[in-house]
């Protein structure tokens, strides 16, 4: 059971957005097949490609956070004097990062409910918007974990280079 935690902890985002990326890479050849060699295009294609490449891109928030790849503009010099500020400054920047998955996540859950209560549905498939909509708390859920992540191995980086140089006495 750990192990299969570990293994949902260590590829999660990249199982899923592969497995949306395949399905659109393959749904859009047989759509342009069906398009132009049978003139039997289908709207739905469209519309599912159109939402997983959303959710995609979504779920390439809690990707990068994880994988520490996401964009930042380092301003900070990396020498030893630093080294403290630059963990503060970390620490600092991933809570308002956190604040803001909280605040997107409570706005998303709203536009949710907003959309349950109306009933809107999608044009094509009729999927309804709140189903679609509920999914991005969850993706910001996730990505408040994998900040929580990262600070905990920030802080224990940090603390073990603490513990390691030698004092000055």
């Amino acid at each position: 059971m750990l192990k299969l935690i570990k293994i949902m902890d260590r590829y999660f985002e990249e199982f899923l957005c592969s497995l949306m990326l395949g399905y659109i890479a393959i749904s859009l050849n047989i759509e342009v097949f069906n398009r132009y060699f049978l003139n039997s295009p289908s709207a739905y294609t469209d519309e599912i490609a159109r939402t997983l490449m959303i959710m995609l891109i979504f779920l390439g928030v809690p990707w990068a956070v994880k994988s520490n790849k996401h964009v930042i503009i380092d301003l900070i010099p990396t020498s030893k004097a630093w080294q403290s500020k630059r963990v503060v400054i970390e620490l600092i920047s991933h809570i308002i990062f956190i604040v803001f998955s909280i605040l997107f996540a409570l706005a998303a859950y709203r536009a949710a409910e907003f959309h349950h209560m109306l009933g809107s549905t999608t044009e094509g498939l009729g999927i309804p918007y709140w189903l679609l909509l509920g999914s991005l708390p969850g993706i910001f859920v996730l990505t408040i974990v994998r900040l929580l992540q990262r600070i905990y191995t920030l802080l224990k980086t940090r603390n073990a280079t603490d513990s390691q140089e030698p004092i000055n006495v």
